[in-house]
């Protein structure tokens, strides 16, 4: 049975377990004295570990002043920053640059014209409405593009009409033909400017003889012949120039071939349209000389009846207003189909008739699948297609390496199934037909993860013997419940092109707004409907930015934009354009030394930050008797004289270097040992020599090593902080090993002092029972009595 034991002895009184704390506390004097040392160690190892982590700074803050960019780094300004900021890329010169700002980027929206009183309220609209991000019968023709690619010399030309008036045109900033007509139609001689296939057209307005009908060229520029327009002096009312070389691909100089309308089938003969006006004043039209849909709204417009004929807003057609005031009807038709053809046969008591989709062929054989879309591509992928019979095909995209639709349409033809693929009616997609004669429905699918045939337009069922017909575009039906918010889903769960949304009008009325999902020119969008009375109004016009450079005085580079960002190769720059300017902005770029004295501040000031941890560590307190965990240390000693040195010491070098010490460049030590830089010295000397200022920092000998200051303080870091052996690395080290040697030692003692305790704690206990037992035999001796002898009366 174990004893009781008390910390108190039971017999003694005596305080056993306080007596031995004391007497081991007195031997483990030496083990705390161990401990003391030891936590003294710790201090100076987390002192050593933060000179380190500062010599590490001034290190980094020494090589960034290595870079060779820091020294080529530039500034550029700007004349209007409100309109036009600047940045610099990687590569950049110094010079001047002047920007004419021409036009400012905008995402392409169009809103309902009609107004409603309500969001949720059945508008009773029955039929389709669609998005397609091409067909735009309205494309202009770059200058540059002009002349197998030499373009057209900016210059000014002379105009003379008939009635012998002339006017100078300056042709300098035009970039389209549209520019050329629009710059002589504004011109002060009654000449009117149009086009013919690849001509240009002029055509006089006085109705006089007086003078003959001229283009003269001034000044050195070939303008007026790069425009086919040299040498035109005739006795007549009009005049086509010479036929202008035109791009691949381009039939006209403005607008869409009608060649290129029907799907690329064109739309037939052209004879005459036959327009009566409100007022009932008539007009028979001969189109049949147009090449381009712009040359036949050219023709009506100058057919003298009060119409205005244009783009419709969709911009994949024609559009008609009658401008006469009359009530009657306005009526567009001819003895054929021309009418029909150009989408605009008409009987109707409006005064506005919108042409039909004329379908410009958009998708050609050539055309890439990564530009279908809108240039969103069609993704990766694979899909099967199963004809009337159940033979099937697969096609993958990679494995097939399929890069254009030509590509595309001559894989699934192929294949030993019954269909065939081809280029659309309406020349804007793919359309496969089934020919197996079975009785199954032809399928197309995605397998997998892939949209592809879903993104072509294929993707679903056909009956036996018809067709899958891929578009650009995609349709959203709409019915007499559909209200507006019911048609902005139904828009937005497309998520093709654009994004509707319902505005408020400034009555409280509201509208249907879509805007496209892609800024700049290539976002523009085209609203069809089918069945549904709506009519739509562009409220911002799909356009890329554009300003143009010039650099140095020489000659005038136009740069697009889809966002208003400029990154300019040639000159270096990131322009954003923010907005127009009346007048030209001027860019200037040069050195800049604002960058390098920043640099050379940021390394005073690592530096300066090892010399206040230096004194953090080594402090000497002579009234309080206290002293830094570092004081005395070798190695800040070191380190201030190594630094101070080198700082204030002159590099080696040839005597043909102008530059060798800090102080040469206004950087120096004060009377407190930190470094002062001296801007306007500092400033100075970049000025004056910013080679020399490169190469004191930089300096590579024979091997590529760099013996100027930035390798020189390079080279002293790693002799304190380097990884490699480095001084404090190394004190680091030897400290880390002494602690280990104390702990080793403390457990050691603590085993002892344990132990000792152990048998200090045993023997008083011990001692107490020993004292209780002398006592207990004390007690049975005195109570022994005496016992006389028998007898005894005592």
């Amino acid at each position: 049975m174990a004893r009781l034991q008390s910390s108190i002895g039971l017999i003694t009184g005596t305080d056993i377990v306080g007596t031995v704390d004391q007497l081991m506390a007195i031997n483990g004097r030496p083990r705390d004295r161990i401990l003391a040392k030891t936590e003294e160690l710790q201090g100076q190892q987390q002192q050593i570990a933060s000179l380190t982590a500062s010599v590490i700074g001034v290190q980094l803050a020494g090589d960034a002043l290595g870079s060779s960019s820091l020294f080529s780094s530039k500034n550029a300004s700007s004349s209007n920053e409100s309109a036009l900021s600047v940045s610099t890329q990687d590569e950049v010169s110094n010079g001047s640059h002047l920007i004419r700002t021409l036009r400012t980027a905008a995402t392409h929206s169009v809103t309902t014209a009609q107004s409603f009183s309500d969001i949720d309220e059945a508008l009773g609209l029955s039929g389709s409405l669609s998005l397609k991000p091409s067909g735009f019968v309205d494309s202009k023709v770059s200058l540059s593009q002009l002349n197998n690619g030499l373009g057209v010399e900016g210059g000014v030309i002379r105009l003379t009409d008939r009635s012998g008036a002339s006017a100078e045109v300056d042709l300098t900033q035009a970039q389209t033909i549209d520019d050329v007509l629009q710059a002589i139609n504004d011109a002060d001689v009654e000449i009117q400017a149009t086009t013919a296939g690849g001509k240009i057209k002029l055509i006089d307005q006085t109705g006089l003889s007086a003078s003959n009908l001229k283009v003269e060229q001034l000044g050195s520029a070939e303008t007026a012949a790069d425009l086919g327009l040299h040498g035109i002096d005739v006795a007549a009312g009009t005049v086509e120039g010479h036929d202008i070389p035109l791009p691949d691909g381009v039939d006209t100089l403005r607008g869409a071939s009608l060649s290129t309308l029907g799907g690329g089938n064109g739309i037939g003969t052209l004879t005459t349209l036959d327009i009566q006006t409100g007022d009932g004043s008539t007009a028979s039209i001969d189109v049949s000389s147009a090449a381009s849909l712009n040359e036949v709204i050219d023709l009506i417009n100058e057919s003298g009846l009060d119409v205005i004929a244009k783009i419709n807003d969709a911009g994949n057609g024609l559009r008609l207003r009658d401008v006469s005031g009359g009530a009657g009807t306005f009526e567009i038709s001819s003895s054929d189909d021309t009418a029909a053809n150009l989408g605009i046969a008409a009987s109707t008591t409006d005064d506005i008739v919108v042409g039909d989709d004329l379908n410009l062929q958009t998708v050609t054989t050539d055309t890439k699948l990564s530009d279908l879309n809108g240039g969103a591509g069609i993704g990766t992928g694979s899909f099967t297609i199963r004809d009337s019979n159940g033979g099937t095909a697969a096609i993958n995209l990679a494995v097939d390496e399929l890069e254009t639709v030509g590509d595309l349409i001559d894989r699934i033809n192929s294949f030993d199934i019954g269909v065939e693929a081809a280029i659309n009616e309406n020349g804007d997609g793919i359309v496969v037909t089934d020919n197996a004669g079975g009785s199954l429905s032809l399928k197309i699918e995605d397998t997998g993860s892939g949209t592809v045939a879903a993104s072509l337009g294929l993707a679903g069922t056909a009956d036996p013997g018809e067709s899958l017909v891929g578009s650009e575009s995609v349709s959203i039906d709409i019915t007499e419940e559909d209200t507006l918010e019911t048609i902005v889903e139904k828009i937005n769960e497309s998520r093709r092109y654009g994004s509707a949304s319902i505005v408020t009008n400034s009555d409280g009325s509201y509208g249907l707004q879509i805007r496209s999902t892609q800024g700049g020119e290539d976002g523009r969008i085209a609203v069809n409907l089918d069945g549904v009375d709506l009519s739509f109004r562009t409220t911002s016009q799909a356009q890329d930015a554009l300003i143009s450079i010039s650099t140095d005085g020489g000659v005038e580079r136009f740069v697009s934009s889809t966002d208003g960002v400029f990154e300019d190769e040639i000159t270096g720059l990131n322009l954003t354009l923010k907005e127009l300017s009346d007048d030209p902005i001027t860019v200037t770029v040069d050195d800049d030394p604002d960058t390098i004295i920043s640099a050379v501040e940021r390394f005073a000031d690592q530096y300066n930050k090892l010399i206040d941890k230096i004194e953090e560590v080594t402090f000497f307190d002579a009234e309080a008797n206290e002293v830094g965990l570092l004081f005395g240390s070798t190695e800040t000693l070191r380190i201030q004289n190594g630094y101070s040195r080198l700082l204030t010491g002159t590099l080696a070098g040839s005597s043909g270097e102008t530059i060798r010490s800090f102080s040469q460049i206004g950087v120096r030590l004060d009377e407190n040992g930190e470094l002062q830089v001296d801007k306007t010295k500092l400033r100075a000397a970049l000025t004056e020599n910013p080679e020399a200022v490169e190469k004191f920092f930089i300096n590579e000998n024979d091997e590529g090593e760099n013996v100027g200051m930035v390798g020189q303080l390079s080279r002293l870091a790693d002799t304190y902080a380097g990884s490699d052996g480095g001084m404090l690395i190394r004190k680091t080290q030897t400290i880390a090993n002494h602690i280990e040697r104390n702990d080793d030692r403390v457990e050691s003692m603590n085993t002892r002092l344990e132990a000792q305790r152990e048998r200090l704690l045993k023997q008083y206990y011990d001692m107490e029972e020993a004292i209780a037992k002398i006592q207990a035999n004390t007690s049975s001796i005195s109570s022994i009595e005496y016992i006389g002898p028998v007898g005894s009366s005592e």
